[in-house]
């Protein structure tokens, strides 16, 4: 009786607003899907519950036509008829601004932090195996109900607590340099390519397809013997800008390929500034953090979707935008002074009459 009053309550709250709300108001369209399958697994609670705020989560780049990486973790309607509509900073709690597959939930380590919508407040993972996931002490379902390659949503057991702590949850930090080992030629990148058509990364895949020969390894395509790969992947509507640009393709690829395997748990471990050596192109990458110490970023662009791909030799990690050329304004100063030098010398030698 209580969870149908709970749930009559959230039905009257969501018709009252959506009648007195613009069409412009409504659950951007990215969130229609998550939200009719929540309701259709059963979840129908939390389903409410998204759209009364979808309006109002604070994530980048958010509108009616624009996706946006989000993962849901939504209670039972058990846990809201047991402990009431919670506030909206404890709702918050539940959604983090990254699609978090579920390899990249099971690769993070114990007390690894997860950003979250609730501010200044963040996730601890609490999952102490490789088979179960656990988050501030409640289990989340390994697969997800929803997964559109973006928004991605799963079942957990209860509300996560609010003022949840880990006595252990101080890193060790660790080297701010972290090596690669130097290029050498082969790859094969059929199985990446498939996972990434299907999660909105075609461009990117089609750049890996191009790949006839790969980068090949010293010696034998073995286990024992193969060249690591990470690759951050830019999504299809970024890179949808530098079509035609046929020259810049190889360098486009190049500069966010790494010849070394860099998972999201390494990722997440690594001191802020930690600088990965030895790019492909020839420049390194940069890591670094928010002020928050929550949000990723290489090179200043922010890792939207961890472990997006991830086999014995190669990960993918998506990024919210391509990273860019690396700036050659030292060169072009070099090679005008180099210029400058060189008709000093010239206007010398015309001067003795040596021309």
């Amino acid at each position: 009786m209580a969870s149908h009053n709970l749930l009559s309550l959230l039905i009257l709250s969501y018709l009252s607003l959506s009648t007195a709300q613009s069409p412009q108001s409504q659950p951007p369209e990215y969130l229609l899907n998550a939200v009719d399958t929540l309701a259709n697994s059963g979840y129908t609670a939390m389903s409410l519950t998204l759209q009364l705020i979808a309006r109002s989560l604070p994530l980048p780049s958010s509108s009616a036509t624009t996706t946006t990486a989000l993962t849901i973790f939504s209670p039972p309607n058990s846990a809201f008829s047991d402990n009431g509509q919670p506030s909206l900073a404890h709702i918050l709690l539940h959604f983090s601004p990254l699609s978090l597959s579920s390899s990249s939930l099971l690769s993070l380590p114990f007390s690894s932090s997860i950003p979250t919508l609730s501010p200044s407040r963040h996730l601890f993972v609490t999952s102490s195996s490789s088979h179960d996931i656990s988050i501030n002490g409640v289990k989340v379902s390994e697969s997800p109900i929803f997964d559109d390659g973006w928004v991605i949503a799963y079942a957990i057991d209860d509300f996560f607590n609010l003022n949840f702590t880990l006595a252990n949850s101080t890193k060790t930090d660790t080297t701010a340099d972290f090596q690669c080992l130097k290029l050498e030629r082969v790859s094969r990148f059929q199985d990446a390519s498939g996972v990434l058509k299907s999660r909105g990364y075609s461009i990117i895949a089609s750049f890996l397809d191009l790949q006839i020969m790969g980068f090949l390894d010293r010696g034998d395509f073995t286990e024992n013997n193969v060249m690591k790969w990470t690759l951050f992947a830019p999504a299809d509507l970024d890179l949808v800008r530098f079509s035609g640009d046929f020259l810049g393709y190889s360098s486009l690829l190049m500069r966010h390929l790494v010849p070394c395997k860099v998972s999201w748990s390494d990722l997440d471990e690594m001191v802020n500034g930690t600088v990965i050596s030895n790019n492909v192109e020839g420049f390194s990458l940069e890591i670094t953090k928010d002020e928050d110490n929550e949000t990723l970023m290489v090179n200043g662009v922010v890792i939207t979707s961890p472990d997006l791909y991830e086999s014995e030799w190669l990960v993918i990690h998506g990024l919210q935008h391509a990273i860019s050329e690396p700036d050659s304004e030292d060169e072009e100063f070099e090679l005008m002074e180099e210029l400058s030098e060189q008709r000093v010398e010239v206007q010398i030698s015309a001067d003795h009459g040596e021309l």
